[in-house]
């Protein structure tokens, strides 16, 4: 038994594909968990509009100061309509400041200040609720003492996008990217790999066949898997669920077909360094757990530190879950859909030629 332990500890380190099997996965979630990934609600794009007076620069200076916020110009009084500043998602709050002045306002105790904020994500919506509504009241105290007993200040607090604070409504859009995401990797890159485990591979680079109708024929079968999972999740969310669709339907179509061509690109990709289904699933599970991670499904992308956002730009589940929260939660505006959807193209197209080419040089 002993001579069979120091064999299998020799084969262990001889082989590089088992030694990253045992030790990328713990070391990459400890990296991204530890410095990248992280529950706490920071970098909270934040708007103050209105009348700008001293209590409203204080206010975003309070915000910046804390480390929570970002501010974010919105052009003082000439903004027409706050709520367009969180559905085009160049603010996730924004405080509204009565229209006398937020002195003259407190002074009085008549004029509401109005609170609108983004609750897509309705753990991190009650949060940044919590925030402002503590600055707000520790910058009137400063000057108006009787306002930190709560009884001067009147606060008008509209959640927009999800009113009841429900958590389906966050994690249905999501799940549509991330499941199907998950079978499209593992599924096609098994199948892909299942021809060189079978030897029939050497057939199929026989038959008169070319590489680019090998690769569709091998791959557009899992495309309708793909959009069938989309279209599963998409029914059993609004009608289970509850889900609201304020977008366009087309739009959630045209999502779907550039997320399955990304995905089925990067199978492809992988499975052409694994010469069996075993090695191409263990591939597939190393591309998948990280995009998982940095796509917003569970974390928000904002609280990833900016050495590590990049990453995030590369990855085509992140343009997905927020094109269709996007466009179930808040209707879809257009700028932000199409400059997604054009992101997640040119990511698409960009993967689907490296794919391409890779899968040709294997067979030649």
């Amino acid at each position: 038994m002993l001579g069979f332990i120091k064999k299998e500890f020799k084969q262990i380190t001889r082989d590089p594909k088992m030694i990253m099997a045992i030790f990328f996965v713990p070391v990459m979630q400890s990296v991204l968990f530890g410095l990248a990934l992280t529950s706490e609600v920071k970098n909270i794009q934040f708007a103050v509009v209105g009348k700008p007076t001293e209590m409203s620069r204080r206010i975003q200076t309070r915000a910046e100061a804390s480390g929570w916020f970002k501010n974010v110009d919105a052009g003082g009084q000439n903004i027409l309509n706050p709520a367009d500043l969180l559905i085009s998602r160049k603010a996730e709050a924004v405080l509204v400041m009565p229209d006398v002045g937020a002195e003259v306002a407190l002074e009085r105790g008549d004029k509401p200040f109005q609170l609108l904020i983004n609750a897509t994500n309705a753990v991190r919506a009650q949060q940044v609720d919590g925030y402002i509504k503590s600055i707000l009241f520790k910058v009137a105290a400063e000057k108006y003492p009787a306002a930190a007993q709560g009884g001067i200040i009147q606060i008008d607090t509209r959640v927009m996008f999800n009113h009841y604070m429900r958590t389906p409504y966050f994690m249905i859009p999501a799940l549509m990217a991330m499941s199907s995401f998950i079978v499209l990797m593992l599924v096609a890159g098994m199948a892909l790999a299942k021809e060189k485990e079978a030897g029939t591979m050497e057939k199929l680079i026989s038959s008169p066949a070319t590489s680019v109708e090998i690769i569709l024929g091998k791959t557009i079968p899992y495309f309708f898997i793909g959009l069938m999972v989309v279209s599963f999740i998409f029914i059993l969310g609004v009608f289970a669920f509850g889900v609201p669709v304020r977008g366009y339907i087309w739009q959630i179509f045209l999502t779907a077909c550039l997320f399955a061509l990304a995905a089925l690109s990067a199978a492809v990709f992988i499975s052409t360094f694994a010469s069996n289904q075993q090695s191409a699933m263990m591939g597939g599970f190393l591309y998948t757990l990280p995009v998982i991670l940095l796509s917003g499904v569970f974390y928000p992308v904002e609280n990833i530190p900016a050495y590590a956002h990049w990453l995030c730009y590369l990855n085509p589940l992140m343009y997905s879950v927020t094109n269709f929260r996007n466009i179930m939660l808040k209707g879809g505006d257009s700028a932000l859909f199409w400059q997604y959807s054009g992101m997640l193209f040119v990511v698409a197209v960009t993967m689907a030629v490296i794919g391409y080419k890779n899968f040709k040089s294997k067979l030649n």
